[in-house]
């Protein structure tokens, strides 16, 4: 049985409510059902199911009831983030008003994210506000999702939960103020274990007063006075100048399309920029909606909670209606069944056909949720992604211009400390010019004298100079003289020696042709004689043999050959 109100339960002295928080997606709902055993409608669509707080009791045992408190998380789809903060605020404060103080809250956090996104900062950041320092003694930092974590994936999850305990802009702070760390797993007995020590702690140290409830109720403070309300209006004090931003650069797009001739690109920049200029709107009327006192959101809250009222009302006795035409379809069907067992039987049939068709759907619609969830899940995680980037893109914007500012200050300091050096500069070289000047006078005087005497000296050196360099020119004439002398006593010997080398080649030459004229004649004296020996054996044997022909040619031969030696 879910409660909407909190006019709507009593609570005996035993009882105690506790509040479930978190991002949307992080299993509040789930949670509540596995305490409470109550069927709480679970989103699977793109548009969050809690769009209000609801409460659910449930019976921990005979003397102690306590009641859950379902509530929308700040990244809500259909409900901005202030008109979430009033239904919270509303609630909270109704309750502290009527002496129901929390025993505690629940806060549950997806160990499955890879990191803290901007919803979760946003959600956890807003839930210190509303709580306050002195209340988070009665917090359990819950995680939850491990039972859809892979074996493999376990120590990933340990290590993201290490880093939430250990680093402050988390849960660091928290958990060193007293909040407790626990582990949601999925299952009854771990949901109902986290319920069990916000109750031990209620037991040892009561209720907790959260810091909304101190500042609306016991200092009667406007929504947008609070701690909370504060944080909002940074978040809508953000997109604001985030959509400001936008539509500036969109304005200077369009106008740049307009140049160009370019209508189409022109128009979508406009109609883009008129989307904007909604959100620049409804920012600016949620920021006024934040100035409201504890009074009138009561009566604002009040009439929509009739409303809820009216409608939860109107939609049950819907139902007892349908309910009794399907008891009476019962009762028909029993009748028929009496008097027609066979056509009960095929009706019988149909009926669990249509069942098993109708499930089917169920789960082909269930499917279908989920893809549309997990497609909304890409779009918001681009989005973010998107918001990161214009967020980084405005600080390096910021920063660039505050370098700017820097270095132009610096720059400008610097040319004033520029111009007071070089006045100083100028004062001392003009002291200084004055004082050289003086020294120049003197040393010109100076100069002059020892240019006087360096002119006396320099004629001296000169004439000195001219003696030297007609000794050295004398010495250097002689010094060539006596080279050349050389030179030719060198010459003349070279002559004579080859005048003896072209003699002695002659006499060789001249003894050479003599010995050849005297093998010559030799050899022609050995010839002549060989003439002779053989004219005188010729004319011997014309003798002997008395021929007289013989005589004369051995005689004509000795002849010839003696004249020719």
């Amino acid at each position: 049985m879910e409660l909407t109100s909190p006019e709507s339960f009593s609570l005996s002295p035993n009882d105690v409510v506790i509040a479930v928080m978190g991002v949307t997606g992080a299993g509040k709902s789930t949670f509540i059902g596995k305490v409470t055993g109550q069927d709480v409608k679970v989103g699977h669509s793109l548009i969050s199911h809690t769009a209000a707080v609801g409460v659910f009791p449930y019976q921990q045992s005979p003397n102690r009831c306590v009641y859950l408190v379902d509530t929308p998380g700040f990244d809500d789809t259909t409900r901005t983030d202030t008109e979430v903060l009033k239904d919270v605020a509303f609630f909270l404060s109704q309750i502290y008003r009527k002496d129901v103080k929390l025993a505690g809250i629940v806060y549950l956090h997806r160990i499955t994210d890879n990191r803290v996104r901007g919803s979760s900062m946003k959600n956890l950041k807003m839930f210190q506000q509303l709580c306050g320092d002195e209340a988070f003694g009665h917090v359990i930092l819950a995680t939850s999702m491990w039972d859809t974590l892979e074996e493999a994936s376990k120590d990933v999850g340990d290590q993201r939960e290490q880093e939430l305990m250990s680093r402050a802009e988390f849960w660091g702070t928290m958990y060193k103020s007293g909040s407790q760390v626990a582990r949601w797993l999925g299952n009854e007995q771990s949901a109902q274990s986290i319920v069990g020590k916000i109750i031990e702690v209620h037991d040892k140290a009561g209720e907790a007063v959260l810091k909304i409830q101190q500042e609306m109720v016991n200092e009667d403070k406007d929504l947008d006075e609070t701690a909370a309300g504060r944080e909002v209006q940074r978040e809508i004090a953000a997109a604001k100048a985030q959509l400001q931003e936008e539509i500036k650069e969109l304005r200077e797009m369009q106008e740049d399309m307009i140049k160009q001739s370019n209508e189409k690109l022109a128009q979508e920049f406009a109609t883009q920029r008129q989307t904007i200029e909604k959100q620049l709107k409804d920012a600016n009327e949620a920021q006024a909606s934040l100035k409201i006192s504890l009074e009138t959101l009561l009566e604002e809250k009040t009439a929509e909670y009739e409303e809820m009222l009216k409608r939860a009302q109107e939609e049950q006795r819907r139902m007892a209606e349908a309910l009794k035409e399907k008891e009476a379809d019962i009762r028909r069907a029993q009748q028929e069944r009496v008097e027609d067992e066979m056509m009960f039987r095929e009706a019988q049939a149909q009926y669990a056909e249509e069942v098993k068709e109708l499930a089917r759907k169920i789960e082909q619609q269930q499917r279908e949720a989920e893809r549309q969830q997990r497609e909304a899940e890409r779009q918001r995680r681009e989005y973010e992604e998107r918001q990161r980037r214009m967020e980084e893109e405005r600080k390096r914007k910021e920063e660039e211009e505050r370098q700017r500012r820097q270095r132009e200050e610096e720059r400008k300091k610097k040319e004033a400390d520029e111009k007071e050096r070089q006045r100083a500069e100028e004062e001392r070289r003009t002291k200084e010019i004055e004082e050289k000047k003086r020294e120049i006078a003197e040393k010109q005087r100076i100069l002059e004298e020892k240019t006087r005497i360096l002119e006396e000296k320099k004629r001296v050196l000169e004439e000195q100079q001219k003696a030297k360099e007609a000794e050295e020119k004398q010495k250097q004439l002689e010094a060539k003289m006596r080279s050349l002398l050389k030179e030719q006593e060198e010459m003349k010997r070279q002559q004579r020696e080859e005048q003896e080398a072209t003699l002695r080649r002659q006499r060789m030459a001249e003894a050479q042709m003599e010995s050849q004229r005297a093998r010559k004649q030799s050899q022609k004296q050995a010839m002549g004689l060989f003439g002779v020996v053989a004219g005188v054996g010729t004319a011997a044997l014309g003798v002997l043999t008395v021929n007289p022909g013989l005589v004369s040619v051995g005689a004509a031969w000795a002849s010839n050959s003696a004249n020719n030696m």
